[in-house]
């Protein structure tokens, strides 16, 4: 059994058979009739399984029991935001500038710590002058900085676990988008998660394959353990493996010479001693780099010194060409009340 019913959607002459408009002959009805594209027809049987159709040039045809919506073509997914491969890194810089730091350092160096601690700050809203706007990695972000969530009993020896790649071949990086709030301008930086024992096999066996992505990298990070160096008995070699790794660099490199920053770790603990950095600095002029030194704490064990110090002066300097970095060692001459102090008014000024 088929009824016509009215176009109409206020009238309810199927149910009461009064027509909302008047007529006294409901054949009279335009609506009802389908006058100008409007005539409905309800197929008999069961509300539920009864079709209503729109007929007529131009008009929209609204049937019920059919899908509101097409079917999409292809099934959405949401991105896996783990760590990108090489491929991915091309695809997106193919897509937008993206400042690519290349960070290269010995196990224990603290280059997971730093990573960590970089986007806890972020987390937090704490990274001085930039602001989280984005990121690729998140997941994979989040995995590295779970260890330094949770522990208990003080501090752990170590905050973040050893990296392992799932593909030893090739480097895992990370993505991050930067708000800067100096300008309101979003900067991406990529940064590579690297086990330490790449860089020893660097300066060991000579083995670069692996890092030819830091011929696209606009600044090098080599990151130090800030300890090793502070300690007497353990200095001299340490600067022994700094060299060789600046080195082996530059021959990786070839005529290209980024930026080199050296970043000492455990900051907490203390500064970077003066005559180190002028060594390193010395062995690698010649080699064609002009190094400059930032020093940091990711975490931190002294109250003196909060968490993650240096890390924001450290960015600003990495997004900055040619930057001149401030002297970390003041002449005293300088100051108005030289004393025994220098140490601690350095702290301050940093």
């Amino acid at each position: 059994m088929t009824e016509t019913v009215c176009a109409d959607t206020e009238c309810s002459f199927s149910l009461t058979g009064v027509c909302a408009r008047s007529y006294s002959d409901p054949e009279e009805c335009p609506y009802r009739n389908g006058t100008g594209g409007q005539l409905n027809e309800k197929a008999g049987g069961s509300s539920a399984g009864r079709m209503v159709q729109s007929v007529g040039d131009g008009n929209v045809v609204t049937t019920i029991g059919e899908p509101v919506l097409s079917a999409p073509v292809v099934d959405p997914s949401l991105p896996r935001s783990g760590t990108l491969g090489s491929r991915d890194l091309d695809l997106l810089m193919r897509d937008r500038y993206v400042n690519l730091i290349g960070i290269v350092g010995l196990p224990d160096a603290g280059k997971t710590a730093c990573i960590a601690s970089l986007y806890l700050l972020l987390a937090h809203g704490m990274l001085d002058g930039f602001t989280y706007a984005n990121s690729k990695t998140l997941i994979a972000l989040d995995e590295i900085s779970r260890g330094a969530r949770r522990w208990n009993n003080g501090y752990p020896e170590q905050m973040t676990l050893h990296t392992e790649l799932a593909d030893d071949r090739q480097a895992g990086f990370l993505h991050l988008r930067l708000l800067r709030e100096a300008d309101s301008k979003k900067i991406d930086i990529v940064v590579p998660d690297l086990p330490g024992e790449w860089s020893r096999q660097l300066i060991t066996h000579a083995d670069s394959d692996r890092f030819s992505f830091l011929g696209s990298a606009e600044v090098l990070w080599v990151m130090v353990n800030g300890r090793d160096f502070y300690q007497s008995a353990t200095r001299q070699a340490a600067i022994h493996d700094t060299t060789n790794l600046i080195e082996r660099l530059s021959e990786l490199l070839k005529n290209a010479r980024p930026r080199l920053i050296l970043v000492s770790t455990w900051r907490d603990i203390s500064d970077f001693p003066r005559d180190a950095f002028d060594r390193i600095e010395a062995y690698a002029k010649p080699l064609g780099f002009d190094v400059e030194l930032a020093s940091i704490a990711s975490f931190s064990e002294n109250d003196a010194v909060r968490p993650g110090i240096g890390i924001s002066e450290l960015i600003v300097a990495s997004l900055t060409a040619g930057s001149k970095r401030e002297n970390p060692w003041p002449h005293s001459e300088s100051l108005p009340n030289p004393s025994e102090r220098l140490y601690l008014d350095f702290r301050r000024q940093a």
